[in-house]
């Protein structure tokens, strides 16, 4: 039986996407760098804001970027996010309901974004009571597919990988999920391509979050264990 959920954030619970792109090109701008379109932008979305700015700077630019320039955009795009990070963002449809009929479970979320944009997106959309955990990129343990800030979830819950279910949309998280022993379920209606997510043959996927319940049902009502191909 499912004890435990953790919930990506990105393409997962919230469409974070123009509020992203938004706060990159204003990174790029104060480099002195002309704006990236949004779908070059979301292409590089999912290893977290340095590797997110590394490869906006070497789009916008001749293909490369140095540490200073790196950092330089990373401390301008969080400075940016943090106060625009709730613009444009909103939860996807029938999530928060679904977040309310899912009460027998724990919850947490574990988002190679930066904690503090992560928790005021959260609390912005309603969605921070569910959540007993947060755990951010800029996190002591790693970022996904680094299975060691998820296990680190898992232990401060006292629950086994076996009773814990992975929810995200890209394949940061399936990875994560196989390299911790846990149960994935994979958002196909997320912000990541769904082809690279059923390229690497999840677990169990599932199209909209108005029937989030229905497929952690599912995954709970399936005799195979974690590993077994959709």
């Amino acid at each position: 039986m499912i004890k435990l959920l953790v919930f990506d954030l990105d393409g997962t619970l919230a469409d974070t996407r123009k509020d992203l792109a938004a706060s990159v090109n204003a990174a790029l701008s104060q480099l002195g760098s002309s704006p990236l379109p949004l779908e070059s932008i979301i292409a590089f979305l999912g290893d977290g804001a340095r590797n997110l700015l590394m490869r906006s700077i070497m789009a916008a630019g001749d293909g490369q970027a140095s540490n200073a320039e790196i950092e330089s955009g990373v401390e301008a795009f969080l400075e940016h996010y943090r106060e625009h990070c709730l613009a444009e963002t909103r939860a996807y449809p029938g999530l928060t309901e679904s977040l309310g009929r899912l009460g027998r479970f724990r919850k947490a979320v574990l988002t190679n974004k930066h904690g503090e944009p992560a928790r005021k997106i959260l609390a912005g959309l309603g969605l921070a009571p569910h959540f007993t955990q947060v755990l951010g990129g800029d996190n002591p343990y790693g970022l996904k597919p680094d299975p060691e800030a998820m296990r680190k979830i898992m232990e401060t819950e006292g629950v086994a990988p076996q009773e814990t279910l992975l929810i995200g949309d890209g394949v940061q998280d399936l990875r994560t999920a196989r390299r911790a022993g846990s149960h994935f379920l994979g958002f196909l209606g997320g912000m990541a391509p769904r082809a690279m997510m059923l390229a690497e043959h999840p677990e169990a996927v599932f199209e909209d979050m108005r029937g989030l319940v229905e497929a952690i049902a599912a995954v709970e009502a399936r005799p195979a264990g974690p590993e077994t191909k959709a």
